[in-house]
């Protein structure tokens, strides 16, 4: 069932508490793992491990990771404020990882802990630096270079898991040989992501007990949804690729890292439905106090404030009454939505319908306009791209998913 927006909302998809966005525990863990990583190579290869002076290395490498993607992440924020084009905007913020991550090679610290870094910052800001119209043109455009570039790291693991299997003796001689190897690994894998879940969950639940309001336990079933939806995906076996040649065992490494990826992605994705339906899966976060339906009608409010506040001239004459109508229409449904969720839905849909066949008919006029040589290439391009956005806020109040990210 899809979600339910209150009407007349104009609320972006994305999430802006990045320190409770699951999104930032996730990307800190791989950041860890990569650097962690690192360590573990270099001890296989050298054949010695030092335990003090890894641990010295793993805190330089961290936290001037940290430093480095700060740095170029708060300079962003800063060039980003100077600059008009959108365009632009768009290429400078596609180019803050390549800038974090050389830098911080440059001078010997993560790479990878400072690209992070300063995607972090970017998320943070990018909702008060960067206009809706910058926003909605970088979605479009970064998730085809993500789509394009995760297609071509998959077609080259592809080309180098053949090489792999041929030299192993072919897929039987894999399957005889690495079977069991495969088979512990992959249990391992999902085994580790278990305790971990419910380690911390546990430990959450202690800090409760001691007073700590901030830590806020899963539960049972949520523990043990988290726990079965740590599938892996590109930087797994892209990890794996960088391992050096003359690297014991690399082969079975690149083997393991796409059966782990085959069987999470397919076993576990395929079943994470039916798992949530089992466990009886609700919503027991009690936290944050205000609905969707609730912010969205106080943000009505605040408009409706600020339009009362200058529907007037210095007289007291009503300058801009539609304006001001407009508002307090909308300020009423979003307080009745809140309410009335439910009510309010089944009648709004109608006027959605309306306003999306008006759409249609303006769009079939504007085509047969360009058609005809009534109007240029230039004017359609901007009168189409009016109507899509509009569509599109009609579509994203009707509570469908819109999936601009």
């Amino acid at each position: 069932m899809p979600s339910r927006r209150a009407p007349f909302s104009s609320g972006c998809g994305f999430r802006a508490d990045c320190r409770r966005c699951w999104r930032a525990k996730a990307c800190s863990t791989t950041q860890t793992g990569l650097t962690l990583f690192r360590f573990a190579v270099a001890a296989t290869l050298s054949g010695t491990f030092a335990l003090d002076a890894a641990v010295g290395s793993f805190v330089m490498l961290a936290v001037g990771g940290v430093l480095v993607g700060s740095a170029i992440g708060s300079a962003w924020v800063l060039l980003i404020r100077r600059i008009e084009d959108q365009t632009l905007i768009v290429t400078s913020a596609t180019l803050l990882c390549w800038a974090a991550y050389l830098a911080g090679e440059a001078i010997h610290v993560s790479g990878v802990i400072a690209t992070v870094t300063a995607g972090l910052i970017f998320g943070w800001y990018q909702h008060v630096t960067m206009s809706a119209r910058v926003r909605l043109q970088g979605s479009a455009f970064w998730r085809t270079m993500i789509f394009s570039l995760e297609a071509l790291v998959f077609i080259l693991i592809g080309f180098s898991l053949r090489s792999i299997v041929e030299r192993a003796g072919g897929i039987e001689a894999v399957t005889t040989t690495m079977a069991a190897p495969l088979v512990g690994i992959i249990l391992a894998v999902i085994g580790a992501r278990f305790v971990y879940v419910f380690a911390s969950d546990g430990l959450l639940r202690l800090l409760r007990r001691l007073g700590v309001k901030r830590a806020r336990p899963l539960g049972g079933a949520q523990a043990t949804v988290l726990a079965w939806t740590g599938m892996r995906g590109v930087v797994t076996l892209a990890v794996a690729l960088t391992l050096p040649e003359q690297m014991p065992g690399r082969d079975l490494m690149l083997i393991a890292g796409f059966a782990v990826i085959l069987v999470t992605v397919l076993v576990q994705g395929g079943s994470l439905g039916r798992l949530i339906k089992g466990v009886g899966l609700e919503d027991r976060d009690s936290l944050p106090p205000m609905s969707l339906a609730e912010a969205e009608a106080a943000i009505a409010r605040a408009k409706l404030q600020a339009a009362e506040a200058r529907a007037y001239d210095s007289d007291g004459q009503l300058i801009h009454p539609q304006l001001l109508d407009m508002y307090q229409s909308r300020a009423r449904a979003t307080e009745r939505y809140a309410r009335e969720p439910d009510g309010f839905m089944k009648g709004i849909q109608t006027h959605f319908e309306v306003m999306l066949a008006a759409i249609a008919t303006g769009r079939a006029e504007l085509i047969r306009l360009h058609r005809e040589g009534q109007i240029e290439d230039e004017v359609l391009h901007d009168l189409e791209r009016d109507l899509d956005l509009e569509e599109l806020g009609i579509l994203f109040q009707r509570g469908e998913q819109l999936d601009l990210r």
